[in-house]
């Protein structure tokens, strides 16, 4: 019941986000079949995270994503995020300081950082939601020994 909202909610927001006259449409076996195969890709990367991206335009676009651990913090200048959670817990942190900060390589505006002094910690399981505006530090923690997967929509910030 839960996984249906969710894909009922996704529906509801791709073509909101998607500002194009194309519209997007992806069947719940097509999302499930993606973050399986980003899962794979997660566990047989040396960061512990993937992210497939699908429906890009020049002011959106949407990411699958997989962790199989704690990842860096991060910060993006010119994208706000709004991330589904499809399968696991995250502890996400927003806020704060990012400690140790570094530009992610070739990325303009993309920062990011080891982790983060102070902060909201938030615990998000699957069907929650959460919105990070642009310019914010946010982090992605997980539990040891445990996955997620979830689908982040990005959206270009007014200039």
């Amino acid at each position: 019941m839960k996984s249906r909202i969710l894909y009922s909610l996704l529906f509801a927001t791709i073509p909101a986000l998607a500002q194009t006259d194309t519209q997007a449409v992806h069947s719940a076996a097509e999302i499930q079949q993606r973050q399986a195969k980003v899962l794979e890709t997660a566990k047989a990367s040396a960061t512990g995270m993937a992210n497939e991206k699908t429906d890009e335009t020049p002011n959106s676009r949407t990411l699958f994503v997989a962790r199989i651990r704690t990842g860096e913090a991060e910060r993006h200048q010119f994208w706000a995020d709004q991330m589904v959670i499809s399968k696991g817990t995250v502890t996400l942190v927003t806020g704060g300081t990012l400690k140790g900060e570094h530009s992610n390589s070739g990325q303009p505006g993309e920062t990011l950082a080891p982790s983060i002094e102070g902060g909201k910690e938030v615990t998000l399981h699957a069907g929650d939601i959460a919105h990070i505006p642009a310019g914010v530090p946010h982090w992605i923690k997980l539990a040891p020994g445990t996955t997620a997967t979830y689908i982040v929509f990005k959206e270009k910030a007014p200039e």
